[in-house]
């Protein structure tokens, strides 16, 4: 079901590390494979894994994989062992170092996106967050328009994309369009009020998956997202 990927790279100051990745695509909905795990319901956890594409980077993509951990009165929760497992990572997980003695932040940023789905754990004595799932909605590509296509000024503009895994919304945007939030079809037209001339249009597609935790406080969720972007578009 995997397929290999390249490795991940600690960044942000931190003790280069190397992982051997592996891709693999889930099958139906993102959100069918969502599980809201267990817990002692004692932390409220933040987890964000956002990949976003990065042409200029082996891999292709820039992908933070980070956690706050907090108590019910907001304080940091430090020395926590935080573990988010793929299929595809070596040894089947990957343990985020936190960003600082007692920030109660974790985070590890990597240079690929795997597929797949991730689950999360978190572990500070008797406190816990056990068996979070979010399913992966895959990576998506956008099929028009394509890096230097020309198009038509002050016309509608269909934007299609593929769907690996149904994402539970999707987003675009471009210079000239705020985000618009919409499921995750496969197509939006943008407007022809939204289309002006320019030489550098950039178009961006986000896909985004999450699940609430049952086993943390109110506010605790875990989120995927990805991003892929076209750039330029010329319009005249």
């Amino acid at each position: 079901m995997m397929t290999p990927a390249p490795c991940f790279r600690l960044y942000a100051g931190l003790t280069a590390l190397t992982l051997v990745a592996a891709c693999g695509d889930g099958t139906g909905p993102a959100t069918s494979r969502n599980n809201p795990g267990t817990g002692s319901s004692t932390l409220r956890v933040t987890a964000d894994i956002d990949a976003s594409d990065d042409p200029t980077i082996i891999g292709g993509f820039s992908t933070d994989y980070f956690v706050s951990v907090r108590t019910g009165a907001g304080l940091p929760v430090s020395a926590a062992t935080v573990t988010i497992s793929n299929g595809s990572f070596a040894g089947g997980k990957i343990t985020l170092p936190e960003t600082g003695a007692g920030s109660g932040d974790y985070l590890l940023t990597g240079n690929t996106f795997p597929s797949g789905d991730f689950r999360l754990d978190v572990v500070q004595g008797t406190n816990t967050i056990s068996g979070v799932v979010v399913g992966g909605p895959g990576v998506h590509n956008i099929i028009t328009p394509v890096k230097d296509d020309t198009v038509a000024v002050n016309q509608p503009l269909l934007v299609r994309w593929t769907v690996p895994s149904q994402a539970k919304s999707a987003e675009v945007e471009t210079r000239d369009l705020a985000p618009v939030t919409l499921p995750d079809t496969g197509a939006y037209q943008i407007v022809g009020a939204d289309n002006p001339a320019r030489s550098d249009q950039r178009i961006r597609v986000f896909r985004f998956n999450e699940v609430d935790m049952a086993g943390g406080l109110i506010g605790s969720r875990f989120r995927v997202t990805v991003r892929k972007t076209v750039e330029p578009v010329v319009v005249q």
